[in-house]
């Protein structure tokens, strides 16, 4: 039972960790409340990296490649709160969560890789999830539901995303590639907020605690899910984290009075069923 001890707690703290995110975009903007969320993530990433490894930095060959991967996931993440801002959580999570599928084309178009019977069974669950979470049916046929697009634009930015972050893992080790890949990303989030103008509030105390305990949320659930991986595999790892959306739907009913339909339940566990079976 040990061994899936830190796979279940990337499990609690991702789940739980968009609950803080959407509170503290109540009073803040999404662009305020990622960069002070982000600051603190660039905090907790420094002290993990100092007590867990030894400082390297990345090679001279590897830093384009690195600002471009840093680009796309910050560009992400904007998404993201700006799907979280004008949508649901959980709608938004149940989503996004489900950029593993972009992960698997890019590696099938650009690593030729193959899928798997199972593979190609949990591909056409999480498109028909994502097609019953994307659209709402309306008089005048189906439209994207509120906070959707953005949603979309989650799904295929963390897709790449994670695709290309294996060349920085594998020359960095995962602690010194979250320090450099969540430290960029939070310089390229600050600099993309005062260019465009965007207010930051800093004395929003409560907002800020939220955004606070989400940053520590979020590198927890992080550090445990490298740890998992080290003791029981990447698929096994990822099979139990696979239900995120699930206990994000649910704490968003119970804090946040969120309610979505019983299709887009339904949906978001076929969309978790698809996730698993990816990794069977």
């Amino acid at each position: 039972m040990f061994n899936f001890f830190h796979a279940l707690i990337a499990f609690f703290s991702w789940g739980s960790e968009g609950i803080l995110d959407k509170k503290s975009l109540e009073k803040l903007n999404p662009y305020n409340a990622l960069s002070v969320r982000y600051f603190f993530v660039f905090l907790w990433v420094v002290f993990a990296a100092l007590i867990f490894t030894e400082i390297k930095f990345p090679s001279v060959e590897l830093i384009p490649y690195l600002l471009f991967t840093c680009l796309v996931g910050s560009a992400a993440i904007i998404f993201f709160f700006k799907s979280m801002n004008t949508g649901t959580m959980s709608l938004s999570v149940g989503i996004a969560k489900n950029y593993f599928l972009v992960t698997i084309a890019i590696s099938i178009v650009f690593f030729q890789e193959t899928l798997s019977f199972n593979q190609i069974i949990a591909s056409l669950l999480i498109l028909s999830s994502l097609f019953l979470l994307s659209f709402d049916r309306k008089e005048k046929g189906f439209q994207l539901g509120k906070g959707t697009f953005f949603a979309l634009l989650t799904l295929v930015g963390w897709g790449t995303y994670f695709a290309l972050i294996k060349p920085i893992v594998l020359e960095l080790n995962p602690f010194n590639a979250a320090l450099f890949l969540e430290s960029i990303i939070f310089l390229m989030i600050l600099v993309y907020s005062i260019l465009t103008k965007k207010e930051l509030k800093l004395n929003e105390r409560k907002s800020n605690y939220f955004a606070f305990f989400a940053s520590i949320l979020l590198v927890i659930g992080s550090i445990a899910y490298n740890f998992s991986i080290a003791l029981i595999g990447a698929s096994l790892t990822a099979i139990i984290v696979a239900p995120t959306p699930i206990l994000a739907s649910i704490l968003a009913r119970i804090f946040l009075k969120e309610k979505l339909s019983t299709v887009k339940y339904l949906a978001i566990i076929v969309s978790v069923i698809g996730l698993i079976l990816l990794f069977l």
